[in-house]
């Protein structure tokens, strides 16, 4: 908080840290970065950090860590973040994943997270555009970019209501397709998958994707007689075997 109302008044980066640092008695033993939004950066890694401790900035970004297997876990993070392309959070991911594969944390693996925020539009309830982590797992960067992956697959999937309301049945089909991809374990993408291949005449697609869709969430048998998208078939004996 002291680092964004120093920016918000003006510092720069660099002021801003020096303000920090000199008024932190536990300054030896702490790290921290600062971005401002010309993409300007300062960072700090006190001498008694816990070793290895260190960091790397350029414009845009910062890399760094303290207790880890060494220097090639940073360097393996900007590498990757200077080569990747794309949104945000898929490149964060990728550097995650770059450093664990360098060494990442000497003491092994428990947690990971990411957050991406972005100026609020309106309407919009908050400014966070990724709030995913994974608190206490022994694989944590596989979990973690299972949900990101799941998120993804939830966007995709709310494109699919405005194309069928334009009469777009193939790009809807795409989005369902591209949603079950991205997260193949997502329930709710083999159910709107099998709306959309229902609405297009393919009955025996839309019930191989709802029997995927129970494989996965068993609960599906309850919702699945309720739900009006699959109104037709609710006494199809196919669907009724399917509900048990």
């Amino acid at each position: 908080p002291m680092s964004i109302e120093l920016i918000e008044r003006g510092y720069s980066p660099e002021e801003a840290l020096d303000q920090l640092v000199r008024g932190d008695e536990g300054r030896d033993r702490r790290q921290n970065a600062i971005i401002d939004i010309e993409g300007r950066t300062a960072a700090w890694t006190g001498e008694s950090t816990s070793d290895w401790a260190g960091h790397h900035c350029g414009v845009d970004y910062c890399a760094q860590g303290n207790i880890l297997e060494g220097s090639a876990v940073v360097d393996a993070m900007v590498e990757s973040f200077e080569s990747s392309s794309g949104p945000l959070a898929e490149r964060l991911m990728d550097a995650l994943d770059a450093a664990q594969a360098a060494g990442g944390d000497a003491r092994g693996m428990q947690s990971g997270a990411i957050l991406v925020v972005a100026p609020r539009v309106r309407g919009a309830f908050h400014d966070r555009v990724v709030d995913i982590r994974v608190d206490d797992h022994t694989e944590p960067l596989t979990e973690l970019r299972r949900i990101l992956d799941l998120q993804r697959s939830g966007e995709m999937l709310r494109e699919i209501n405005p194309k069928l309301q334009a009469g777009d049945m193939a790009g809807a089909l795409e989005s369902a397709r591209a949603a079950v991809a991205k997260s193949p374990r997502n329930d709710n993408a083999y159910v709107a998958l099998a709306n959309v291949q229902l609405r297009m005449g393919d009955r025996e697609g839309a019930m191989n994707s709802l029997r995927r869709a129970v494989r996965l969430n068993d609960w599906r048998r309850t919702t699945l007689p309720r739900d009006g998208n699959f109104a037709q078939i609710h006494q199809d004996p196919a669907f009724l075997r399917l509900i048990g």
